[in-house]
């Protein structure tokens, strides 16, 4: 070590680090900033973009529900299947008997099926009227009278409505049975 003072910088060295000079980096460039800050705009661009788009996506879907269902099959057919099935449902559960005639849990198990038939063979044509709405119009009538028909029976059955009340929902029942049969042989 020297006793020597310590001395400012040369004129070489001030000239580099000199007011005018810019610092040495190796690793920066002067386009990467503008760069980023480019992919950045683009990047931000796309995912409102990307927002706007499945935002109308799900307020306005392409297809609704009952245009895909029709693709399944035809939509009288589909409708027809679904009169017989809940027709044969309401056919079997009205006309079972209890085994056991002494039994009242029995007795009212078997009320409550029929019950329970009738209320939800209303229901589940209404359910496939809605999913087929290229179903002729004479047929969707028919099976809605029907669909009306048997869960006003039903009700009736649940708030112990008289013959009287029922009897003409019956005969009104056996009309829409034979027309219905007709329109789907």
């Amino acid at each position: 070590m020297t006793d020597s003072p310590v001395t400012e910088p040369s004129d070489a060295e001030s000239h580099k680090h000199g007011a005018g000079a810019e610092p040495s980096s190796p690793v920066q460039s002067p386009r990467l900033p503008e760069t980023l800050r480019w992919l950045t705009f683009a990047a931000l661009a796309l995912a409102l973009i990307a927002a706007v788009l499945a935002g109308l996506a799900y307020f306005f879907p392409a297809h609704n529900h009952a245009s895909v269902a029709q693709q399944g099959g035809d939509a009288k057919i589909n409708v027809c299947t679904a009169y017989k099935a809940a027709h044969k449902s309401v056919v079997i559960n009205t006309h079972m008997q209890n085994k056991n005639p002494n039994d009242a849990v029995a007795d009212l198990a078997v009320a409550t099926n029929a019950r329970l038939a009738l209320i939800g063979g209303g229901t589940y044509l209404r359910d496939r009227l809605d999913a087929n709405t290229a179903a002729p119009a004479d047929l969707v009538s028919a099976v809605n009278s029907f669909a009306d028909t048997i869960e006003q029976l039903g009700i009736n059955y649940l708030g112990n409505a008289g013959a009287d009340a029922q009897d003409s929902l019956r005969h009104d029942l056996d009309s829409q049975i034979t027309q219905l049969d007709k329109l789907c042989p």
